[in-house]
């Protein structure tokens, strides 16, 4: 618990959102969890059926998401270090604080839908205005600048994904990347590594490779003892087809666990 809250008041700002789940009474989880020991980060009551099908071993567990919607980590990995939860939030989108008042309405709406093309020319045309107020063009002006530093920082990402070695990840991302910032460079930049990405065939047998054994993972349910025994049983198999990629990598450290 109190690390849960250090984590929270440390990166919950930056976009780390904690979420607590617990089947004990309202009452309980007001008086223990939240007034006894301090829980700063919401808690929400569920039933104890809605978390059968995951298998939960022991308590408390800890489910990882990433900013993609992709589990990270489960409860039989260790918790994700400050350095990995620091390399996830690089890649969070948070709009900037904005003040009140109707004038900023388009700003919050487009960092909302993350209509960045649309956010860009709102401000271009805003801050072009010769009668603008001194305190909204500071406003303008430093959402410009918070728009300009989360381009710069996607181009990084790009080059980042276009190195691997999870070709396979870097694709989805590549693909969000070109979709939600089109009208940058930084789109025609992710463009551009797909297309080399989708020509070279190393890169297509890692990508063929990373989708096989997420497959072959979907098929067993490695919360199950049983389950996980015959997974295991397979990744032989795939180690053999797929030996020296990325994926082949993860199996084996799978199976080493």
């Amino acid at each position: 618990m109190p690390h849960l809250n250090e984590l929270h008041e440390k990166y919950g700002e930056r976009g780390l959102v904690i979420i607590g789940v617990s089947d004990e009474d309202e009452g309980k989880i007001q008086s223990v969890f939240v007034e006894e020991r301090g829980a700063k980060y919401p808690i929400v009551k569920i039933n104890g059926g809605d978390v059968s099908n995951y298998g939960i071993k022991f308590y408390p567990s800890y489910y990882c998401i990433d900013p993609e919607g992709a589990v990270f980590s489960v409860p039989d990995d260790r918790m994700p270090s400050d350095a990995q939860i620091e390399e996830l939030l690089a890649n969070v989108q948070l709009a900037p604080k904005l003040p009140d008042g109707s004038q900023y309405d388009s700003l919050r709406k487009y960092w909302e839908k993350r209509d960045y093309a649309k956010l860009r020319d709102h401000i271009d045309k805003t801050l072009e205005k010769e009668d603008l107020e001194a305190d909204v063009k500071e406003v303008f002006t430093a959402q410009k600048t918070s728009l300009d530093k989360l381009v710069q920082s996607q181009a990084k990402r790009v080059a980042k994904l276009a190195a691997g070695p999870d070709y396979y990840a870097s694709t989805l991302s590549l693909r969000k990347i070109e979709r939600d910032w089109k009208g940058f460079d930084v789109a025609d930049a992710a463009k551009k590594e797909l297309a080399r990405m989708n020509s070279d065939s190393q890169i297509k047998k890692e990508i063929a490779a990373s989708k096989a054994f997420e497959k072959l993972c979907s098929r067993f349910d490695r919360n199950s003892q049983s389950q996980a025994k015959k997974l295991a049983k397979a990744i032989p198999g795939f180690l053999k087809r797929y030996g020296g990629t990325y994926a082949a990598a993860q199996a084996q450290k799978l199976l080493e666990k």
